[in-house]
């Protein structure tokens, strides 16, 4: 038997893995793992703490605090429905906890990087392969036999049913804690919701969601939260919050420049590797981003070897470039 560990969250305050819950010593051990602890390397908001200076936070944080949200949306089925499904109540969780473990370096400026050259992997098709492939994540979750269903909450469009909507709906776990998370570290005064009001105010109705291809046979009645309407007001701000945390953080100018840069940064780099000029950019033969880029942007083992330290710290190699494109870039 473990012992009772407790993570102390800025958002959430403590959350607790209890030693009598077998289920949540199991958590607490896929949260150890290597794959999920590479994303303490990985920010949240990437470049906005040009911005923001307090936006240093990171997904592994966000990730935790998706995991508490969902275990307490669990919590609020249990409320309302006298019982829960406990076989997708933990695939929902375990979805929630690892929904982010699939992020590249910079996370979405990456994924578009990675887009324009052809390899339209997105983070959530990187995610299920970590969870299928040869990695510490896929070893924990077969014990508890929850591998497959797992990858498919995480690859599915659309909720299949109360507890698919944990991860997948306009209120799920990982809207509610970054919505959150981000408003308090970046010190903006927008974005703030009366969630706990919220959740109170949580419902589950039957609703007519889309299940697969967009034709009118993709069409299913299933459960989801729904919002009780002493609920309404409460929903604006989170409607409103959500809206100008676009517009003041998320898609800043300095932060989209920043991206902007990096990412031609990256092509440039990509080009010179593809044209076997790898003396042009002063890059090691064995540097991370070499191999990845020399895999054709397919290797797991590659791809989890890169992160916001490694590519950070690649730029004083890349400003002393013998290339003046992928130097000055570098240094900007």
């Amino acid at each position: 038997m473990g012992k009772t560990q407790r993570i102390r969250d800025p958002v959430h305050d403590l959350i607790v893995f209890s030693k009598d819950d077998d289920f949540a010593q199991f958590v607490w051990r896929l949260i150890n793992c290597r794959e999920f602890q590479r994303l303490r390397r990985i920010r949240q908001l990437g470049f906005s703490e040009l911005v923001y200076p307090g936006a240093t936070h990171t997904r592994f944080a966000h990730s935790l605090g998706v995991f508490h949200m969902a275990r307490r949306l669990v919590g609020i089925i249990r409320k309302l429905q006298g019982e829960i499904d406990e076989r997708r109540a933990e695939v929902a969780i375990c979805a929630a906890l690892l929904h982010d473990i699939g992020h590249g370096p910079f996370s979405h400026t990456f994924e578009t990087v990675l887009e324009e050259r052809g390899a339209k992997r997105k983070h959530e098709a990187w995610t299920a392969e970590i969870i299928r492939g040869d990695t510490e994540v896929n070893r924990i979750l077969g014990e508890r036999e929850l591998v497959e269903e797992t990858a498919e909450l995480l690859e599915a469009e659309y909720p299949s049913d109360i507890y698919a909507s944990i991860v997948h709906s306009q209120f799920d776990a990982d809207r509610i804690d970054y919505l959150r998370r981000d408003q308090l570290m970046t010190g903006t005064g927008v974005g703030g919701f009366d969630w706990e009001w919220l959740l109170d105010c949580l419902e589950i109705g039957n609703i007519t969601s889309g299940v697969g291809e967009q034709d009118d046979e993709s069409l299913a009645e299933v459960d989801s939260f729904i919002l009780g309407r002493k609920g309404l007001q409460a929903a604006e701000g989170y409607l409103l919050g959500r809206f100008h945390l676009y517009t003041q953080v998320y898609l800043h100018k300095t932060t989209r420049s920043a991206e902007k840069m990096l990412g031609a940064l990256l092509g440039h780099v990509a080009d010179r590797i593809g044209d076997n000029k790898l003396e042009e950019i002063g890059l090691a033969e064995t540097h991370p981003l070499v191999s990845f880029i020399r895999s054709e942007y397919q290797d797991l083992n590659s791809y989890l070897e890169l992160d916001d330290i490694v590519l950070s710290a690649s730029l004083l190699e890349l400003s002393h470039a013998p290339d003046p494109i992928i130097a000055k870039l570098a240094t900007q």
